[in-house]
């Protein structure tokens, strides 16, 4: 990512955090946080790594399953770098990774983007599963799960279709033809990764990788010595990640923090509170994965050009 919107993005989440401060009162705001109970925090970090590492056993099976292969060290190499992009908007910065693979390996970015794609599918409709579990808290929430459900299904139908896929293909050979191999890979590949099993069973997967978040958040509101359930709880979370992802702001920010707190005081919770819940969940979901992210990356890209260099000699 440019240096220039890294930097538009941190002014960006400084407004937003400066703006819930003014609509919380930044004193009680301070009080609130001064009482949390901080060991809830590292709680929700390591739930948060645990899910990472269930993606990750998504992440190899969608790899595998396009015939890309990578040893285990530069799979986690890969994997955990990409979180430094999840303050893109809906994460499509992660489309980073096919790059990286590129660069060890020299696979075609044609191959392994469909696998960050499919990989990003089965990440929303695993939070549409649980937010499903508690939509009867929230019914006016149904609209936004029915238009995810259905555009899951039509793009899944459409890279499925043969009449719909060639029709596409053939406008984008007539418009960027020099490309029409790589599309026509693209699509090859989309269509080994959408088998409708392998779907639902990832599908189920991400949704476990998500619960760890969701339990994250219902222990953090234990930590301000608040009470929801488990249920509310998975519904808030998934509910507001969706929200985030839909609005394309880069990384949710505001939409997610927003949504969160608007929940949270709908089930009871003032919005002092509130607020002061969301700012602590983003931070041990949002930011930690992105600091985590370019930790691996920084670290181990030293490692990871020792590998590519060795590989082109060979």
């Amino acid at each position: 990512m440019a240096k220039n919107k890294v930097w538009i993005i941190i002014l960006f989440a400084v407004l937003i955090y400066l703006s819930m401060g003014i609509y919380a009162d930044y004193k009680k705001l301070i009080s609130v946080i001064k009482d949390f109970r901080w060991i809830f925090l590292s709680e929700l970090l390591f739930l948060t790594t645990a899910g990472y590492f269930v993606r990750f056993i998504k992440w190899l099976y969608f790899l595998r399953k396009a015939g890309i292969y990578l040893n285990m060290r530069e799979n986690l190499f890969v994997f955990f770098s990409g979180l430094s992009m999840i303050i893109t908007p809906g994460k499509i910065g992660e489309i980073w990774k096919g790059w990286l693979i590129k660069d060890i390996n020299g696979e075609k970015l044609s191959k392994s983007v469909p696998v960050v794609i499919v990989d990003r599918i089965t990440d929303v409709s695993g939070l549409v599963m649980l937010a499903m579990l508690g939509i009867i808290y929230f019914e006016q929430g149904i609209y936004l799960l029915l238009m995810l459900i259905f555009l899951i299904i039509g793009f899944v139908a459409a890279i499925k279709s043969k009449n719909i896929s060639a029709k596409i293909i053939s406008i984008l050979e007539k418009k960027i033809g020099k490309y029409a191999e790589d599309f026509k890979t693209m699509h090859e590949t989309l269509m080994k990764l959408m088998e409708p099993s392998g779907i639902i069973r990832m599908s189920f997967i991400s949704a476990i990788a998500w619960f760890f978040e969701c339990l994250g958040l219902y222990l953090v509101i234990k930590g301000f010595g608040q009470y929801i359930n488990l249920t509310q709880s998975a519904f808030i979370f998934s509910f507001a990640s969706l929200a985030g992802a839909i609005s394309m702001v880069p990384g949710g920010l505001g939409v997610a923090e927003a949504t969160i707190s608007g929940l949270l005081q709908f089930f009871g919770i003032s919005p002092t509170i509130s607020v002061a819940i969301s700012m602590v969940v983003r931070f041990g979901t949002l930011w930690y994965g992105a600091i985590l992210g370019l930790c691996v990356y920084f670290v181990f890209r030293r490692d990871y050009n020792a590998i590519s260099i060795t590989k082109e000699l060979k």
